[in-house]
């Protein structure tokens, strides 16, 4: 099962009231439904590839209208076997449209806007039944975070970014094929949205998950870094260590300081050394307490003689 599918399943497992059940009833049918109309007959389509969703529909349909209500499952044939749970309502279902404040069969319009008076726990679970409808959002495995609702219709999803935007979630809109997509791309803003839909255990998946990837992409990071540091020291080794010798070799090693001549015979002796190694070996087995900078500076003084004597 993909995470968005999860999300969505422990939605409709949450307690709703009479009055949040018909909120995210508009939401869900309203983004959902397949209409039939003719001149004698009206119905209208609702349909999921869980169980668990179209198991709650079901529920909240009857407990709000009382209806008889049509149960189909359609078998696919594609490569990934799956049922799809279809609902369809014949009874009432004008009415039931209209009073879900989805559609007017008076003037034939669907209705897009939500009540001025919805409480905020009424367009939370209208938002909850968009998202369960015709949303989606990335596993937290992967590293692209994206949460996204899809729409058919340009004002859908102008009217849907307006909404979010009173609970400080700044959507995107792009076309992509034939539909609108509202996205999320930040972490915190796809973690935010499913707690405001109150998908809390996913929230909970969703932080431990990117928070433990996080850190082994901060360690490996760190690893790298010291990898290189490692790598830039030995590098710089190498390269003392032929000045030293060509200066051992060129009788010219008696006129560095006899610091820096001490300094010069541990590199050799230990090439892949750091310099607060350096700087720690001359403690030991000199006395001299000479900083990572100072002994720096003595290398200096080494490269400054090998380029003296290269003219």
């Amino acid at each position: 099962m993909s995470f968005a599918l999860e999300v969505k399943e422990e939605i409709v497992k949450k307690e709703f009231d009479l009055i949040c059940q018909k909120a995210f009833l508009c939401g869900f049918v309203k983004y959902n439904m397949t209409l039939n109309i003719s001149n004698h007959y009206f119905n209208f389509e609702v349909s999921s590839i869980s169980n668990a969703i179209i198991r709650t529909i079901y529920m909240f349909l009857k407990n709000l209208y009382h209806v008889e209500i049509d149960i189909i499952i359609m078998q696919t044939t594609k490569l990934k076997k799956h049922k799809t749970f279809i609902l369809r309502i014949k009874e009432r279902a004008a009415e039931i449209l209209k009073d879900l404040n989805i559609f007017d069969a008076d003037t034939n319009e669907k209705i897009i806007t939500i009540p001025v008076d919805w409480s905020e726990r009424q367009q939370r679970a209208y938002i909850a039944g968009i998202f369960v409808a015709c949303g989606s959002v990335n596993s937290p495995e992967t590293s692209n975070y994206h949460l996204e609702v899809q729409f058919i219709d340009e004002i859908s999803a102008q009217t849907f970014r307006k909404l979010l935007h009173k609970f400080h979630f700044p959507f995107k809109i792009i076309m992509r094929h034939d539909k609108y997509v509202c996205y999320l791309k930040k972490s915190i803003l796809v973690s935010d949205f499913l707690k405001l839909i109150d998908a809390i255990n996913s929230v909970l998946v969703f932080e431990n998950t990117r928070i433990s990837r996080d850190m082994v992409n901060s360690i490996n990071r760190l690893n790298n870094v010291e990898i290189s540091n490692q790598q830039k020291a030995m590098k710089a080794g190498e390269e003392q260590a032929i000045m030293i010798n060509y200066l051992l070799d060129h009788n010219l090693f008696d006129e560095l300081n006899d610091n820096t001549r001490k300094i010069a015979l541990l590199r050799v002796a230990y090439p892949d050394a750091s310099l607060q190694d350096l700087s720690l070996l001359l403690e030991s087995e000199h006395n001299l307490e000479i900083s990572k900078s100072g002994v720096n500076h003595l290398f200096r003084e080494i490269k400054k003689k090998y380029y003296e004597n290269q003219k």
